[in-house]
């Protein structure tokens, strides 16, 4: 569509009389706007009448009484642009602008009032060019020129009459080009390039240009990251690129740290993208707050950095969980292996009893447990599982004596004379062998087939392995890092270091406060775990750290 002025989409026009044509167009934003263009005006009083008719709807326009998009007056370029009235907006009259209006020579019943959010509104002011004073009868014959021979239609006079026709036409479409401009221009490529030069690629045609400051390492200080709209866009011109240039983090501008203590891991990432930083190292330790929560931070909240920066966090790992292990309970009786599981811990509701038929082995006798002997498990939500023997069954002497128990092999040769059939299942917390049988204890070949029930590839109970692997001593560092909240003033504090032996060294001694972190290493040739304590003033801060 052609551009009116360069910035106005026009969608229709229609002449309004008297050298003034309606144009139905766009703004640069794509607001529907009305404009009125004056072709011509013949003189300087005429040019006077519509300065003064741009002041007044500049002053309306500045007093909230108009809906004027602008109104231009320059030499080839006399418009009004009015905003288009939302639909079903009402007449309205306003006395006060009636007066003005008055006072200013306009015609009041001439103007377009609407009432747009419950205020009137000027939405049109015709505007007609002053024409020239027509003179007296015996003016006009006082300044009438004298009469002139007619000039021959010679070939000279027909040479200067297509040359004056040819002026006309050139001026015709000059004014109409100043006008329109059906002109497009297409958005180059230039990610990459350094800022002044794609800014001045973009401004040669036309186009303005919009720096968006973005901090990253990942380009060159100063190049381009991002064009919006994207390169191989068709514009107008006179429109407006969004050019994002890169900056290095933290030299952006300045951004205040947010209070991050308290938040979980997810609100602390979408805090810290509102603000243009980045969240950095991230240090877990146990503490009484729940899994996740952020304890410390660094730097301190309200600290003044630039976008991009990245911030350091302390996180709970939750409280420490209390443990436990239960002994070899295999070959012990069931009351004993109960008394043992409360001993560790465990509830009566966390053991769980199996019973199972078995052949040669004491009734209440544990053949199985689900947890491994000596294992370190959590006291809270472990179960124990203990398979324990069924007392003995009374049988027939010739009858099916009972087979739980023994493996598959020694079943069969007990079932003589009887349809023995198998069945394999893979059961964990069951022990090797004959787990269940189809014919009760007494049963004679004629009661039908024997189906056995066969634990096949059950998963061995873990043993204690008596072997230990002792690793040689060799120089090392052993990091440590504590971050000291905000607003504690000025403490002593003492970093201690304690072997699995017990033996305890005092590794680091300074003095910090709020917003501040203890971080050091100390060499050793220690070679198993050991255990970091900070005191703050003699009093514990923090929570242990444990370095394998």
């Amino acid at each position: 569509m052609p551009l009116l002025d360069g910035k106005y989409e026009i969608h229709g026009e229609r002449p309004l009389g008297a050298g003034i044509t309606a144009f139905d167009a766009t703004d640069p934003d794509g607001n529907p706007v009305r404009v009125e263009w004056i072709d011509d005006l013949p003189d300087a009083d005429a040019e006077a009448a519509f300065e003064r008719h741009r002041r007044l709807l500049k002053r309306l326009a500045r007093e909230g009484r108009a809906t004027l998009q602008d109104v231009v007056g320059r030499p080839g370029a006399h418009f009004v642009a009015w905003y288009a009235p939302p639909d079903g907006a009402p007449k309205a009259h306003d006395a006060e602008l009636d007066e003005l209006l008055a006072a200013a020579g306009y015609d009041p019943a001439a103007a377009d009032v609407r009432r747009i959010d419950g205020r009137p509104q000027l939405l049109g002011l015709p505007f007609r060019p002053s024409t020239v004073p027509v003179l007296a009868r015996d003016d006009a014959a006082a300044v009438r020129p004298p009469a002139r021979r007619p000039w021959p239609w010679t070939w000279r006079a027909w040479a200067w009459g297509a040359a004056f026709a040819a002026a006309a036409v050139a001026l015709a479409l000059t004014g109409f080009l100043a006008r329109t401009n059906d002109r497009v221009v297409v958005v180059p490529a230039s990610l990459g390039e350094p800022y002044e030069a794609a800014a001045a690629r973009l401004q040669a045609l036309g186009l303005g240009v919009e720096p968006i400051v973005v901090a990253t390492a990942d380009a060159p200080a100063g190049s381009v990251v991002a064009v919006d709209p994207e390169p191989g866009t068709t514009m107008r011109p006179g429109r407006t690129v969004r050019v994002s240039v890169a900056l290095p983090p933290g030299s952006v501008a300045p951004t205040a740290i947010p209070r991050l203590i308290g938040l979980d891991q997810d609100a602390v990432a979408a805090r810290l993208a509102t603000e243009g930083l980045e969240l950095g190292r991230r240090v877990t330790v146990h503490a009484a707050a729940p899994a996740g929560v952020v304890l410390a931070q660094a730097p301190a909240a309200g600290a003044t950095v630039g976008r991009g920066s990245v911030v350091d966090v302390v996180a709970s790992l939750g409280p420490v969980p209390e443990r436990t292990f239960v002994p070899n309970l295999v070959g012990r009786a069931l009351t004993d292996a109960r008394w043992l599981a409360t001993l560790a811990g465990l509830s009566s509701e966390q053991v769980i009893v199996e019973r199972l038929a078995a052949e040669r082995v004491e009734a209440d006798t544990v053949l199985a447990q689900s947890l491994a002997p000596y294992a370190s498990v959590p006291v809270a939500t472990s179960v124990l599982r203990l398979v324990v023997a069924e007392p003995a069954v009374a049988s027939a002497e010739t009858g099916l004596p009972p087979l739980g128990g023994l493996d598959e092999a020694r079943a069969r040769a007990l079932a003589v004379g009887f349809d023995v059939r198998t069945e394999y299942v893979s059961h964990a917390g069951l022990p090797d062998g004959v787990v269940a049988q189809s014919l009760p204890a007494g049963a004679t070949p004629s009661d039908g087939p024997l189906v056995l029930t066969v634990n096949a590839q059950p998963v061995p109970v873990p043993r204690p392995d008596p072997t230990v692997v002792v690793r040689a001593p060799e120089p090392r560092e052993v990091g440590y890092l504590w971050f000291v909240e905000p607003g504690i003033p000025p403490v002593v504090a003492e970093v201690t270091a304690t072997t699995l032996e017990g033996e305890t060294t005092l590794v680091d001694r300074r003095v910090v406060q709020g917003g501040q972190s203890v971080e050091g290493a100390w060499s050793t040739t220690y070679p198993g775990v050991v255990r970091f304590d900070l005191t703050l003033n003699g009093e514990p801060y923090g929570g242990s750290v444990r370095v394998p």
